[in-house]
């Protein structure tokens, strides 16, 4: 059984370090700062840059190399983010941004027979820390820790499974087998229902409240119980392994959906 670290206080910086305390001792060479920009929209279609600030100040002194980095949706150009707020803040800390697109990818096969092409630079790194939002999504319901892993997927990849060449949430569930977040903060305070952009129609919504862990599925469970109460794509949906990327993850032992929760 895992645990969902979890506050109600909206001090960012609070939470961070009192949730890094618990994991500095595993923190150590090459960090990935893996965050949400899909799109060039702001918090909270996009990771805010203050949870950038407060990792980065929690890890700095532990790390030899921090990497900041993600995809950004296939249908937009990259000159679209190039002042957006995250990479504003990655320059101010001194950060690296990582454009995954602008690096080398591989093929990687899962036993089920399922290919994927992915981003090269997760395994070159020692710790991963992903920093995701919780959202609807129109087409899987919900996006949030499990579904961050699309932004390792290259442009072509992830066309083929928003256009149903390949199965979207068996590929969600399978770039999970392949990728492991050492630790994943989840961004509750402000959520978007009906969609995953502002851009798409997404309407922000306060719910006030910060969580994290290591295990995404239990994470998703939580982010579902949640949102499920103001979400809009998910009204008909009773049961988060309704959510069929979350049951595939399952079945496909990526996680546990048992957890308790810790008040930090």
């Amino acid at each position: 059984m895992s645990t969902i670290y979890f506050t109600e206080n909206p001090d960012r910086k609070r939470f961070v370090a009192s949730l890094i305390s618990r994991f500095r001792n595993n923190i150590k060479e090459k960090v990935l700062i893996k965050v949400n920009l899909v799109s060039y929209n702001p918090y909270p279609t996009t990771t805010h840059p203050e949870m950038i600030e407060a990792v980065y100040d929690q890890i700095k002194s532990n790390a030899s190399e921090i990497i900041c980095g993600d995809g950004h949706s296939i249908g937009l150009p990259a000159k679209k983010i190039e002042n957006h707020p995250i990479i504003e803040k990655c320059k101010e800390l001194g950060i690296p941004f990582i454009n995954f697109y602008e690096h080398s990818f591989k093929k990687v096969k899962s036993p089920r027979g399922f290919t994927l092409k992915v981003s090269e630079i997760p395994f070159q790194q020692d710790f991963i820390i992903s920093l995701p939002i919780l959202k609807d999504h129109f087409t899987v319901k919900l996006t949030n820790a499990l579904k961050d892993k699309f932004g390792y997927l290259t442009r072509a990849e992830r066309l083929k499974m928003h256009s149903k060449i390949k199965n979207i949430n068996k590929g969600i569930a399978e770039l999970n087998t392949v990728f492991k977040s050492n630790l994943i903060i989840c961004d509750a305070l402000k959520v978007l229902v009906k969609a995953q952009e502002f851009r798409h129609g997404g309407k922000e919504k306060n719910l006030g409240y910060l969580f994290a862990g290591t295990d995404p599925i239990a994470l998703d469970y939580h982010g579902y119980k949640l949102l499920r109460p103001i979400s809009i794509t998910m009204k008909n949906i009773d049961n988060p392994l309704q959510i069929k990327y979350i049951k595939y993850a399952l079945d496909y032992g990526v996680g546990s959906k048992d957890y308790k929760l810790e008040e930090i």
